[in-house]
Formats: structure tokens, sequence, C-alpha cells
């Protein structure tokens, strides 16, 4: 009131404009606000709003004295909602007196305050404290009304959407963010509407202006809805006792209405608020209402739809996706339709806008005006797109109004003659029409920052102006208005907040800052005008390529020119045109006609990178979804197909990938749209001038686009492409609801001699359901359903998942009880059908059960054939634990309400998924896309329900059937014309009724629903008129049974009468109906184009299609549309029953699995009678040729486990379990890349390994797998994914070159730098300390830190130039990590320090390492290269034959050791020579000196050498080692007797493990000479595994040489004093039925008799490292064809001799060796007998 005051007493002018006495008033009126402004700020407010609402002309109804008169009252309000009650309490009007200084006339007001004030002795004045309860209660009532009032308002803002109040900010209004949608004003204050300080709190807390005792009558009468005789009644008898009673105050009785009891948040979840109550009293139908923009009706005389239906032709059927959405096969110009549905589309608008006809009604009974072109599908889309439209057309009328009210405002202050020199721009009609083409939001909000840009600071002004008329205007029409109140001598009724209301809906405006708006204020602006075209000249030249309009060339350079506009902040030229470049690109950034010529050009070639992070580089396997897009190159986002963008999107959320989009564009004759673009912009001359304005404008338009218009397009391109894959996984969800829901109710294949009432079907099936868990310890449950739906019987089956062929009894029998029990209940109950859940694989196995039942009952029964079927077991799963379930069945267990969801699935799949679509939302948690989740909530709920509103009206409802069962309540919902509201209120009206709908005419007369909606639902609401029969006296219409539209029942008749050839006198309609419907075919004979004919004659338009409907309807009422049950095939039960997709489960597809068993082949007859079992001479037992077991101690108990059937056969591969509850099997051949014979070798029971898929067999259940290293590594990819096409190889090969690096150097880790105080200490790494030493003497000593950490040192030493040995030292007793240990270990000897190691154990090696490097003998061959020690030798050979020449070298690759070489005939031989601290190693034996090893040497180099090459130093070790993976299993012990040594001695250790990429562990196993006391294979034979003794010796002892033959067998001595091994005997039985002595070789018998010369051999060498690979490299392997490495002896054997110990089979089982490893592990001393070569 003071606000409001105040800007009155402003306006000075108006009171030179009033009389004396106008003016004495006025003052009083200044006198009140001065007054209130001196009180305090709380009573300020508290009169501001007591005046406010007692002033307010709104109307005030009467509120009844107690909760009897408030049906009254209610009553009274409704019937006066639009009358205007302007009179004032007595108080007021003694207010307003004194102000004013005149009498008002008084009008009597409120009952409620005369009974106070006659209470109260008929006092003059009203006593103060109950005059504001009074008040307070008054303004609960006004409120009230302002609440209905408001409803009533936002109602008819809906219905009346383009014709919106503008607001004061035209501008703010249409500011929109980056996806369009428009951002919000800013929120006007709420003012409290009550005095009351806790209502107050609570007005503001819950934002809700209701009146809570207006809300006690919904609850009230919430089921006397149609009662409105009774209510008018009461109503009337309640008034005449009002008025008898004594006036008296009475306390109001407070009562809980539904607002004390729930929240609102359950009110809006049960649809009880006031909006519900209004969308359930529209007549209009619901989803139209609740559309987010609501339908809203033509003007008539309007083009709007005419220009509407053009517009979603364009967008909706022609214009394409940016990605492609189709299906690949399908041409993108196939959805394009036909020019003739423009006029479709116009009438479909027609339908939906000005009748309100939804889509199924358009689909079913207007077919002939949208048929062919139009689909179901496309009505939907035309649906939405009008909404669409709606929003584009409301905003085009606000801009346009903002135009308009701009170029009045540049009308009447801009004087055109400044128009150059202010820079302003004019506002033309070009203006406006470019407004009127604007097609889609993204140009409409190109036109609104093109206006932003140029009149932004203008608005402000404009505004003011608009402002000061309307006040100006309110003003003289509020004087004129109080002068005829006066002269009346009326009270006012003024209201005095409008000016307070205006001030506060005033917007604050961005301030005029920002780089353009200065440089506009330095005058640049006319610089710009300058550049010889203007934006929307090269817009047009852009937009036809080619230069429609000249440059304009100014004769001086831009320097020059720039000379002019220097001003105080552009103070020299180079800064003037560096803003005039700036605000020429802004102003073409701005163009709308270029960004949209840009925006198509540029969303047509766009072109995408990806890259991975180094998150995503190791996250993204060939299992991730983003696999095949890991790189990307140049790939052109039109190219993008399906959800691809929506997969990388979400990848690039997760930091695995980033997506970035090319500035380049392909030209459209050159490579650069770009510098085409510049090319427009230029003039075509050589003078220096124009090349320096052409070079200046070239710069802007670069400037335009790349930093101002791309950057912006790409935002927009990528929220399009998001949009675009959304809506493809929104199609995908929908279609595949669509493919549930469109499947009939199962319908039992059964012979006629069964229909008799047991088994007759024509009311629907009896279905039994069984759900069942995997989980043998949980019982199933099955359940027998009726007809109707509701669950008859059920049974519990506790062990109904054992197996018939169990071994134990006790089970067994447990199984055929419950299958009895169930045969019993299936006898009993007799169900149509019986389904079972996919749940499991076991579902098979019960399937087979249930089947034998059948059978049993069909031949001892006279059964029917009854099917059994497995059915998708996810719908009744998710009913099971959701709200409804729990509702319907709350003590049943989650189990049985699966079975019973099951059943109804069969009897009707449409009902069954409706039970989740509650307000709960269940329906979401069903699987339809793996990115569903990525969708909106709303939109997929929205675009769900459409397939349940199509199916649903296909099909119709009996709404009788559903109030007598709330079973199929959720389905009303989906009927045309209704809603959730609706629904529910006509659900609850038949049942409060009590009535059965007996013809579609009682849905308006019963149901009261209005005739718009009637028109919608009547069709699809169907009656059951054969079960009336005579207990209705109403007329039974049989086309309500029917899918025929009341709306054409007439043309129905007349069909009938017409086909039954009734003369038009005896016609009756009804008998006609019945007769036609006993024998239909009579209706063929009908001409019906003819009668469409007439019927168009008449003036129904065009309605053959619907004629054609009306006789395909008379031949089968309600004939379901459905597809019928399909039995799954093998692939669909293959998914469901592993619940994987084609997407999830591919060949090629590399997975995890459990080993669970090897199989075998059994021998067949034939081959038992060939067979040759073979005797193991070291332990005497025979061995089974097929199995390979080898502990049969007579030959006839071989005999004997052929005869028992014992024998399982040779292996053929690996059975497996994957995770997936499938089996696996690996065949023997795809085990590994070499040979394997064995799977045993490789595999163990329970492991778990990798393998790819190479075949599914989707009807076995099983899967064929290779875990071939080739395969798992899939180097060329023939197994993973395919690639796609711009995948971009060189990046990858360039980041895993980057990150190989970075392993290199990772891999070298760092050593801890110590804090130890010795001459030769010294804190270098491996590479330093080797550049140190190069220029010291040999057997100098570093002592470096190591690398293994800190517990341990490396001694190096140089044995000879660049030869340096580097020794381990392991510490122990340390007082911290930096300090040195107390004690120092090499290998298993102990030193004190640092110089007892330099002086024990370096020295001597060094000094006996001198002597050799000064033997006459030796000669440097650059580290021990064999080939210079072969040319040496010969050499001395050619000079003196008769010598055996021998020469010594340092070896580089082995340091410490030398290589001796000799050539006693014509072969050169290599031996090493270790230098220990004890003196020399040779052929494992130690001297003490050179000359005791050169003289041995000479007596015995002719003696066999059991070992290849030397044993590695402790830096040679990783040399040596061949490159592989290293998966050794820490589970297996090398002290287990099962585990056999012989097996992993001379196993190659090589790459091809079935592994991948190192990052898998439990991968079959390929041991290695470098795995240390560990043997890796399962194998039976205890009594032949190595036992170590504890005297086990180095890798370096004497017997390091042994020659273990993959023949021999390890036997360890029970007494550890007498070291002895038997090894195999070699000694050659000559016998003349196997070989001759001719062909034995003289070489060979030396090495025979040598070997069986040796010396028995400390027993204990049992350690593979050691033993290594001990085949002699002098040998000439051959393989067999087995891929076995064929040993010497069994050469010689293969030809003419037999090992007199000749093995079994089981000496070629272990594993074989590959091509990458050497032929012996080299961890010996041994000096091999011949040259490798």
């Amino acid at each position: 009131m003071a606000d409001f005051l105040d800007s009155e007493a402003e306006e000075s002018e108006e009171e030179e404009e009033l009389d004396a006495n106008d003016r004495k008033k006025l003052k009083k009126y200044k006198a009140l606000a001065e007054s209130s402004e001196e009180e305090e700020e709380d009573d300020e407010e508290r009169l501001r709003e007591e005046l406010k609402d007692l002033i307010d002309d709104n109307p005030i109804e009467e509120e009844p004295s107690d909760g009897e008169d408030s049906d009254s009252g209610s009553k009274k309000r409704k019937k006066h909602d639009d009358e205007l009650d302007d009179r004032l309490e007595d108080d007021d009007y003694d207010l307003i007196e004194e102000n004013l200084g005149v009498k008002v006339e008084r009008k009597k007001r409120f009952k409620r305050l005369r009974r106070i004030q006659e209470s109260d002795g008929e006092e003059e004045h009203v006593d103060e404290g109950l005059a504001r309860e009074a008040i307070a209660e008054q303004l609960f009532d006004e409120d009230d009304e302002n609440m209905e009032r408001r409803s009533e308002r936002s109602n008819k803002d809906h219905e009346t959407y383009e014709e919106e109040e503008e607001s004061d900010s035209d501008a703010d209004d249409f500011i929109v963010d980056d996806e369009g949608r428009p951002i919000a004003q800013k929120k006007k204050r709420r003012k409290p509407i009550f005095t009351d300080a806790s209502l107050q709190e609570g007005q503001d807390i819950f934002g809700v202006d209701f009146d809570y005792d207006d809300f006690a009558k919904y609850e009230e009468d919430e089921y006397e809805e149609d009662s409105e005789g009774e209510d008018y009644d009461d109503e009337v008898a309640e008034e005449d006792r009002g008025k008898n009673k004594k006036k008296t105050i009475k306390k109001k009785i407070s009562k809980k209405t539904i607002f004390d009891l729930y929240e609102p948040s359950e009110l809006k979840r049960g649809h009880f608020t006031d909006l519900d109550n209004e969308i359930r009293k529209t007549d209009i139908p619901e989803r139209m209402q609740l559309r987010e923009i609501p339908v809203t009706p033509v003007a008539e005389g309007s083009s709007e739809l005419d220009d509407e239906s053009e517009w979603i032709y364009k967008q909706a059927f022609c214009k394409q996706t940016v990605s492609q959405q189709d299906s690949l096969h399908i041409s993108r110009d196939k959805h394009k339709k036909p020019i003739t549905a423009v006029g479709k589309i116009k009438q479909t608008l027609e339908f939906i806008r000005n009748q309100q006809l939804e889509v199924p009604f358009i689909a079913f009974y207007r077919k002939e005006y949208v048929k062919p072109e139009l689909s179901c599908e496309d009505l939907w889309k035309i649906y939405y797109f009008d909404e669409r439209w709606c929003q584009l057309f409301n905003r085009k009328n606000k801009l346009q109004q903002l135009f308009e009210k701009m170029r009045d405002f540049q009308k009447t202050h801009i004087n055109a003659s400044s128009e150059v020199l202010d820079g302003i721009r004019i506002i033309t009609d070009e203006d406006l029409e470019r407004l009127k083409e604007v097609q889609t939001m993204e140009e409409l909000k190109d036109v609104h920052m093109h206006f932003l840009l140029h009149y932004s600071h203008e608005i402000p002004k404009m505004q003011d102006e608009n402002r000061r008329k309307e006040k100006e205007q309110k003003r003289h029409a509020r004087e004129q208005e109080l002068r005829q109140s006066l002269q009346a001598g009326e009270e006012l009724n003024e209201t005095f907040d409008d000016d307070v209301e205006e001030v506060e809906d005033q917007l604050k405006h961005a301030k005029d800052t920002g780089p353009y708006a200065m440089c506009r204020k330095a005058g640049v602006c006319a610089f710009a005008k300058r550049f010889g075209l203007t934006p929307e000249q090269f817009a047009e030249n852009l937009r036809d390529s080619y230069q429609r309009h000249e440059v304009e060339q100014e004769s001086v350079g831009p320097l020059d020119m720039a000379k002019q506009y220097l001003c105080p902040k552009f103070m020299t030229v180079e800064e003037v045109l560096h803003a005039t470049k700036f605000v020429v690109a802004r102003q073409l950034s701005r163009e709308p006609l270029l960004k949209k010529c840009v925006r198509e050009v540029f969303f047509e070639r766009a072109k995408m990178d990806v890259h991975p992070t180094k998150k995503g580089i190791k996250e993204i396997d060939e299992n991730h979804p983003c696999y095949t897009m890991k790189y990307l190159a140049k790939k052109p986002v039109k190219d993008l197909i399906g959800d691809q963008f929506l997969r990388l999107s979400m990848a690039e959320e997760d930091k695995l990938i980033e997506i970035s989009i090319s500035d380049h564009i392909d030209g459209n004759t050159s490579n650069s749209y770009i510098d085409e673009a510049k090319q427009l912009y230029q003039r075509d001359e050589f003078s220096k001038v124009v090349q320096e304005w052409n070079s200046v404008r070239a710069e802007c338009v670069e400037l335009a686009l790349i930093k101002m218009v791309l950057p912006d397009l790409r935002k927009e391109l990528k929220t399009v492409l998001l949009t675009e894959a959304k809506q493809f996984v929104l199609k995908s969800c929908c279609s595949k609801l669509s493919n549930w829901l469109k499947v009939a109710p199962y319908k039992p294949d059964i012979a006629e001699e069964y229909m008799y009432d047991d088994w007759s079907f024509a009311k629907g099936i009896r279905a039994m359901g069984l759900a069942y868990v995997p989980d043998y310890s949980q019982a199933a449950f099955c359940a027998i359903t009726t007809v109707e739906g509701d669950v008859s019987d059920y049974l519990k089956l506790p062990n109904i998942l054992k197996r018939k062929n169990f071994y134990r009894p006790d089970e067994k029998n447990l199984k055929m009880v419950d299958l009895k029990s169930l045969k019993n209940f299936i006898q009993t109950k007799k169900p149509h059908i019986i389904a079972i859940g996919g749940e499991s694989r076991e579902s098979l196995m019960l399937k087979t059960d249930v089947q034998e039942i059948v059978k049993e009952l069909v031949d001892e029964e006279q059964f029917p054939l009854i099917s059994v079927e497995i059915v998708d077991n996810e719908l009744a799963k998710i009913y099971a634990n959701s709200k409804k379930g729990a509702f319907d069945f709350k003590e049943y267990p989650g189990l049985l309400k699966q079975a019973i969801s099951l059943a109804r699935k069969m009897q009707d799949p449409l009902v069954e998924y409706s039970q989740l679509c509650s307000v709960d939302e269940e329906i979401l948690c069903l699987r339809y896309h793996t990115l569903q989740e990525q969708l909106s909530k709303e939109d997929m709920l929205e675009h769900l329900y459409l397939e349940f509103i199509n199916r649903t009206n296909e099909i119709g409802l009996d709404l009788n059937l559903t109030v007598q069962n709330t079973y199929t309540q959720n389905l009303v919902q989906f009927i045309c014309g209704l809603g959730p509201r609706k629904g529910q209120a006509l659900i609850k009206l038949l049942k409060q009724s009590n009535q059965r709908l007996e013809n579609r005419t009682q849905l308006v007369t019963l149901c009261h629903l209005g005739p718009k909606v009637f028109i919608n639902c009547s069709g699809f609401i169907k009656i059951d008129t054969s079960s009336l029969g005579d207990s209705t006296e109403a007329y039974v219409e049989v086309l309500d049974g029917s899918r025929i539209h009341p709306e054409t029942y007439e043309w129905a008749r007349k069909m009938a009468i017409d086909a039954m050839e009734y003369d038009d006198e005896e016609a009756n309609p009804a008998g006609a109906l019945e007769e036609i419907l006993e024998s239909p075919e009579r209706l063929k004979d009908l001409d019906l184009d003819a009668f469409a004919v007439e019927l168009e004659r008449q003036g129904f338009g065009n309605k053959s299609i619907t004629l054609y409907d009306i006789r395909t309807e008379l031949n089968a009422l309600y004939k379901d549309l459905r597809t019928p049950y399909r039995t799954p095939n093998s692939e669909e039960l293959f998914d469901m029953l592993t619940k994987e997709t084609p997407e999830s489960f591919y060949v090629g597809k590399m997975v995890l699995a459990t080993v669970v068993g090897i199989s075998h082949k059994k021998p067949q007859g034939d081959q038992l009678d060939q067979a040759n079992p073979v005797r193991n001479d070291e332990t005497g037992h025979w061995q089974c040729p097929f199995c390979l077991k080898d502990d049969f101690p007579e030959l006839s108990e071989v005999w004997n486990h052929f005869d028992a059937g014992a024998c399982p056969g040779q292996a053929t591969g690996v059975k497996l379990r994957l995770d997936n509850g499938l089996s696996g099997f690996i065949h023997i051949k795809n085990i590994s890349d070499k040979h394997v014979l064995n799977p045993e070798d490789r595999v163990q029971i329970g492991q778990a390994i990798h393998v790819r898929i190479i075949k599914i067999d989707v009807e076995r259940f099983s899967v064929d797998c290779s875990s071939k290293s080739s395969d798992l590594m899939d180097k060329n990819h023939e197994w993973r994914p395919r690639r796609d096409a711009f995948y971009d190889y060189e990046a990858e090969d360039k980041d895993n070159r980057r990150e190989n690096e970075q392993k290199k150097v990772r891999s070298k880790q760092q050593y801890v730098k110590r804090v130890i105080i010795h001459p030769s200490f010294h804190n270098k790494s491996y590479a330093e300390v080797v550049k140190i030493m190069e220029n010291m003497d040999q057997g100098e000593v570093i002592v470096r830190p190591s690398s293994k950490g800190s517990d341990h040192l490396t001694v190096t030493w140089k044995v000879t130039t660049d030869i340096y040995q580097h020794i381990d030292v392991r510490e122990e007793g340390k007082e911290n990590a930096f300090s040195l240990g107390q004690s120092l270990w090499i290998g298993n000897e102990e030193f004190e320090d640092l110089d007892e190691i330099i002086a024990r154990h370096v020295n001597p090696m060094a000094s006996c390492a001198r002597e050799l490097l000064s033997y006459k003998y030796y000669r440097d061959t650059g580290g021990g290269l064999k080939d210079k020690m072969e040319e040496l030798l010969k050499d001395e050979k050619a000079k003196d034959s008769k010598k055996i020449h021998y020469l010594i070298s340092a070896s580089k690759s082995y340091p410490g050791k030398f290589l001796l070489s000799y050539l006693p005939k014509t072969k050169c031989r290599h031996e090493y020579v270790t230098v220990i601290p004890e003196g020399f190693r040779f052929r494992g034996q130690a001297f003490d000196s050179l000359n005791s090893l050169l003289k041995w040497f000479k007596d015995h180099y002719s003696d066999p050498v059991m070992g290849s090459t030397p044993g590695s130093t402790p830096n040679a070790s990783t040399s040596i080692r061949t490159s592989g993976y290293d998966t050794p299993r820490g589970h297996i012990d090398s002290r287990v007797p099962e585990q056999h040594l012989s097996q992993s001695v001379r196993t190659s250790h090589y790459p091809n493990t079935p592994a991948y990429q190192g990052g898998y562990v439990n991968t079959p196993y390929t041991p290695s000479g470098q795995t240390p006391f560990m043997t890796p294979y399962n194998t039976p034979y205890s009594s032949q595994t190595p036992r170590y003794s504890q005297n086990t010796p180095s890798p370096n002892s004497s017997t390091s040489n042994i020659n273990y033959q993959r023949t021999s067998t390890i036997k360890s001595v029970k007494d550890p004093n007498i070291h002895q091994i038997i090894t195999p005997r070699l000694e050659l039985e000559q016998t003349k039925n196997h070989y001759s002595s001719q062909k034995e070789t003289v070489e060979w018998q030396m090495a025979s008799d040598s070997w069986a010369r040796r010396k028995p051999i400390h027993p204990s060498l049992r350690n593979p490292r050691a033993a290594g690979n001990d085949f002699p490299r002098n040998v000439n392997y051959t393989a067999s064809t087995t891929g076995e490495v064929v040993s010497p002896c069994n050469q010689y054997a293969g030809e003419n001799f037999r090992f007199r110990d000749h093995k079994s089979p089981r000496s070629i089982r272990s594993t074989p060796r590959t091509n990458t490893s050497p032929h012996s592990m080299n961890l010996g001393d041994a000096t091999p007998l011949y040259d490798e070569n």
C-alpha cells in the first residue's frame, strides 16, 4: 500500500489534472502513506497484507459456521465462482471514511462477522481479537477462491497456449539454453497469504495455496460424486435449519483432512490433487491435457494447419538424421513419404487439435483420411511433432512481438539520418519475413542471437518507454473510474498493488558490457560497414556458392582507413583494425543465414577422431563395447550407426576416450570449405590496396568461422548425435516390448474328442506355472490359475531338481516322490498348458520330466497331450519382487509368485505385463536394451506406454470383467481417451453404483463421460452381450461387443438388413444382426463400394475402408489380431536359459572357463585285439597303450583292464564349464599350438583358463573352444570383433610402442641409494658402473646397489676388456634399508664384510682369469665368438694337421667363463671353463691350477659330454632365458609325489602358453627349465616322483651335467651316503631280428662305451633348473610325427636298435619343445661332446 501511495505521490502531473476536491482526497492518501512508513516493518507488512486482501476485488465466498454447512458452502462457491463481491467490512469502511473525509455507502457483508457482533451485545465496533480471527478465516476462504480461480486460469492458459500473457521482458522471455529449453524468468517474490505465522510458514515450505477445509470436502464426498440430487436436497434443508438457528459463536471442530494424513507426494502419486480433479472433469482426453504442451485448437480461418502440416512433412518424414539410424539394408529414401502425405497430415492435425481425437481412434476409425501413407507409428510421430510445432510457433510469435516493439521504438526515437553515424541497425520488413521462415529451434535461436547483438542495449530503453505508456493509460483509466465512483457515491474497489507488482516484475538486465559493446561505443561499427559486404550479403554469397554480391572496394588501405576511427579506447591504428576485425567477425558469426549454411555443411561433412586416455588404453579391451572404435581417425559422423555415439559418449564420461570433431570441412570444389568462404569475401583485383583488404577480410572470415561459429556447432552436433543415438535405443526398447505384447493368449491344440466341459477353452485356458531356482536346497513351486487369472491351487516341490539317475538311492526316492505329487496335481487340476520358468539349463530336465508325466497320463487316464513350454521368467521375477505382487499375494513366497506370473503370462501376456504399469513404474525394470539406463525415465516410460496403448485398443477391454476382477484394471488407463485419472474414476464409479455396463450408451448416462471422451473410448470398450442374456431389461445391442464404433451402428444394421435381403417395412435390425452373426458369409455379396459412394453423396465423406472393416468385424467380433504363441526356437531357448544375447556371447569371444575333466575315446574291439602293452624294465610294471596307465604288475592284468571296460581310452580333449553354465570342449589339437598327447600335461581339473569360443552349438548348449596361444593373442584379428573402417592403426601402434618403452623403463627398477662407507662402493647404476670400469684394470671391483631390493648388493668385477661379471650378494641382519648387512651371502657361502668378499671370492677368480688371459693359446675373439675360433683353429690345423689344436677365449655371453675350442679331426668342438675362487671348473670337476686342467683335458677330451651350454652366471641368467610368460601355479608343490620330475626336466618354456598379454592368471601352465623345484603336471605316477634329499646340490655342483633322457626314470636311494643314480641302460643288445651291427657307427659306439664307463653320480640332481634340457647339442635331432624330440637312442632304435629298457608311449606325453626355445636349457657346466653345428 505504501509503495503504491509513494508511486502515486511521484506523479505530480496527475494532481494538476484533478480538481480541488480530488486533490484533497489524494493528500489524505499521502498522509496515510507517511504514517505507515513510520511504523515498524512488521506492522507495515501485516497492514499491507490485510489491506491487500480486504480491498482485493477477487470474489470472497461465505464460510459455513460448522462442518455441517461445508457442503452447502462449497456448492455456493461453485455457483458464484465468477461473480464479483466488492463489499467491505465495517472497520474497513471506517478507515476509508476517516482518510477520505466523506461518507461511503455501506453494504452488508459476512454472516460470520454479523454473528460475532450480535453475540457481543450489538456493539458498534467489533472486538479487535475476534475481528482479526474473522479476517483470518476470510483470508482462508479468499485464498481458496484464488486457488480455484488460479487452477481454472492455468487450465485456460494450457488451452490457449499461443495466447500467453507477455511479460515486461520479452527478450528474457525468449532466452534459451544450449539445448533450446527456455530459461525461466526470475521468480516473483511470493506474497504472504496468511497472517498466522505457522500457516504462512507452511505456505512458504510447500508452496501450495489452498483451503484445507475445502479439501475436507473431497475426503467426505469421495464416494458421493454422482448423487447430486441428494446433495441439493440436503443443501436446501440445511439452509432452512440455518435460519432458525440461534446466532451464537460455535467453536469450529477441527477435522483431519487428507492433507493432514498424507504427504503431498503421496497425494500426487494417488492422483488426488486439484489438478487431477480438474483433469478428470475436463472433457478432453487425459493424455492430451497432460502433454508437456497441451493440445490446443486452431482458430477458425487460420492457415496454421497448412503451415504445420508442411513443416511436419519436412521435419518428420523428409529430413534425414545426421547419423545412420535406419537399418543398413533399407535405403534412407524409402522412409520418405510421398507429397500426398501432406494432406493426410493436415487431416490428422485437424482430428487431433480441433476435434480432440486420440491417435488410436484415428488409426482405427478414420483410416480413409490417413491410409495408405500414414501408419499408426506415423500418427504418433505427428502427435509429438505437433508439440514441437506449438513450441516453435509460440516462440516465433513472442519474438515477432519483440521485433515489432523494437521497430516501433526505433520509429519513435531514432532519427533515420543518424543511422550511419551511430551504427544503429534499423529493423526492416525483411527481418520479420526472415523470422517467419524459421523452421527449427536452432534457426530461431540464431535469429534471437542476431537480434540481441544489435538491439540488446536498446531493450531496457524500449521497455521503459512501453512501461511509461502503460502506466499513463492505467492512470487515465483510474482517474476516470475514481471520478465515476465518487459521483455515484460508491465505495472504492481499486487494487493498489498494480504498480508494486510492476516494479517487482522487472528483471535486472545485464549491463551493456563486453568486447562488442565496447567496440560499438567506440564507433568501430561504422568502420566495419566499410569492409565491402554486409553480413547478409556475404551469407547469401555463401549460400549460393558464388559471388552473388560483388565486394565494394575502398580506395585507401585498411590501416589508412583505421586512422579515421582513432579514439581514447583504441589509440593506435593496429588496435582499431584489430577491434574492427572482431566486430566484423562477430557480425558474420551472428548472421542467421550464415549459421544455417555452415550448419548444414558441417553436419554433413564433419569428421571425428577418437583417442583413448591412459585409463582407456588399459580398460578398453576386446570385450568393451567401444573396442572397435578405440582409435578413430577422420571418421565422418554421418557413418555413425545406431547407438555408437552413445557408447562413445559414455566412454568419454568415464574418462576412457577423448572425442574430438575436426574444424576442417571439405569444400565443394576444393579441400577446404573455409578457404572457399574466404574467396567469396574478396575482390578479384591485384592492386596492393585490394590485396591488403582481401587479407583483412580473410582473417575476419577465419575468425568468425573457426573461433565463433564452429565451436558452437560442434556442441550442437554432439547434442544432435547423442539425441539420435538415444532415440535409436528408445525405438529398440519399444520394439522389444511390442514383440512381447503382440503375442496372443496360448491356444491349446486339443483334439475334438476332448472338447467337453473339463477341457473346453472357449472362455479361456487353465495354466500351470512351475518356477525354481538352480539351487537344490530350495524348493520349487507350481501353481494353477483359473480362466480369470485367479490362483486355484499350488504345490511345493522340494526335491524336483534332483536327478532320477542319482547315485544315492534316498535322493532318487525324494525326486520320485515329487514327481508323483506333480502327476497327481496335474491329473486333478487339468491344466491346458504347463509353463516352466526358463531360469537355467535345469528347465530342460524339468521339461523332460513333466513331459514324461503327461505321457503317462495320456496312456493311463486318457488325458489330451498337454503342451509343456519353457517360458522366459524375467517378467515373473520382477513381478514377484514388485509392490503389486506383494499386494496381490502377501503370504506367498517369491517362487510361488513367479509360478503364478508364468501361468498368467501364457493366459494373456498383455495383461500380465500390464501388472508392472503402476505408479511404481516397475515396467522400467525389464531389460530392453543394454543402454536403457541412459534414457530419461520420463521419455522411456511415455514411449513404452504407447505400446500398451496401441495393443490394448487393438484387442479392446471388457469393463465389466475389470470391475469384477482387478487383475485387468491396469489396462483401463490405456483405453483411447482415458488415462490413469479418468480410468480410475470410471472404475470407481462402476464399483460404487454396483451396476454392470449393459451398453455403451451408459458410458454417458451412468458414467458421465463427456462427448469427446466418449467418442474416443466407446469403440474400444467391449461389452459381453452374450453374458447379459435375460438378466437385464435394457435393450442389448449386439454391436456393443464389437469393434464397430457407435457412430457407424446404423451402417452396420443397414449392411445386415441388405445382406439378409429384408424388406424395409419388415426389417428388424436387431434380428438381422443376430442372424448375420450366425451366417456372416452372406456379407460377401454386398457391394460395399456402391454403399460408400452413396454415403459420400449424403455428406458422410469417404467411408469405404470403414465399411470393409465393419464387414470384417461382423465376421468375427473382436477377433484377437495378435500373433499366435510360438514355441521358442533353439536359438531363442539358448539365449533365454543362458541369459546371453548375440551381443554378449558370440564366436570369437574370449571367456574364462573351468576345467572339469578330460575326455577320452574308448578303444574298440579291433583296437583291443591289436593292443601291444609295454613293460617298463625299471619298474617292472606294464603299461596300457591307450590310457597310458603303467601300474599293472602282470601282463594279464592289462588284458583284464581291457576286458573289464576300465580303460577310458586315448585322451581327445578337455571338458570345460563356462560361467554362464554352458559346457565347453577343447579338442586336443586346440589345446596348444604344439602337439599335445596328454591334456593333463597342460591343464588340471579345477583350473581356470582363458579360452576363445570357436563354435557355438545352441541345440546342445555347448561351445567348442581353443586355448592356443595364437588364437588367444589373435594378432591377425581373426576372432576379435571387426574394427571400424576408420580405425587408426598408426596411433594404436604408436601408443603401444610408447607403452612398451615405458614398461622397459619401469622394469629397470631404480636401486635404493645406500649409506655404505667402502672405497669400492659406488651408488651408481649398472650402466654408470660399466662406463667407470672401462678405464680400470683387469680384476678391479666395484660394489653397487642391486635392483633386487635394499637387501641385495651387486659386486661387479672386470674379467677383461668389455667383459664384466656381476655377482649377487644377499644381506642379512640389516639395521635399516640403507645400511650394510651384518652377514653377506653369495649363494650358500657367508662373508663378514665386503673386504672378505673381494679377498676370498673375487680376487682369486680374477687371478685365475689373468692366468687364462696370459696363456699362450689365448685369443681375443670379440667375446668368445665360436665362428672366429673355428677360423683360427682351421688355420692352425692347416699349418700342422697332425696335432689337435686348441684355443682359449673369454666369453662375453657368459662372463666368468672361457671358451675352450679344439679341433680333434674335422669338426670344431667348444666347451667352457669357469673361473671359481678355488681355481677352474671344467666338465663339472674343479682344478686348482691351469696346468692340471689342461693335462686332464688332454687325457679325457674324447669322453662323452652330457651338457650343451654353460649355466648362467648371476647376471647372465636374464640373457639366456627364453622369452615367455612365467605362469607357475603357486599351489603346486614339488614335493607332492604325484608330480613327475622327468616331465618337467626338458619341457620347453615358450611364449605361446595360452595366456593373453600377461594379463590373465590361471592359464594353462607351460613350465620351463627356469622353474625351480616345481613340476606343474598332475601325473598319477607317484612311484616315479623324485624326492630331494637334504644335500641338494647347487647348480654349479659336479652333478649338474647329468643327462636326463625323456625315457629315464629317476629313483632316489634311501641311504643318503650312497650317491647313486640309475641311468638309462644304453647297452645295446644285438638281435638278428631287429637290427644289424653293420649300421652301427664307430662314433656312437665310442659314446656308448664312454657312457657305460661313467661312475655313479650324485642322485640329488633333481633340480629342474640344473637338469634343464639335457640333450647333447651335437646330436642331429629329428622330430617325430607327433612333434616330439627324439633322443639319439630313439633315433637309432628307429632303425636297427632296440633298447633293452624300452619305455611305453607314456614317455612321449610330456610337453613338446617349441621352435623358439633352445633344445636344452643351459644351466649346467657340462661340455658338449660334439659341436652343435
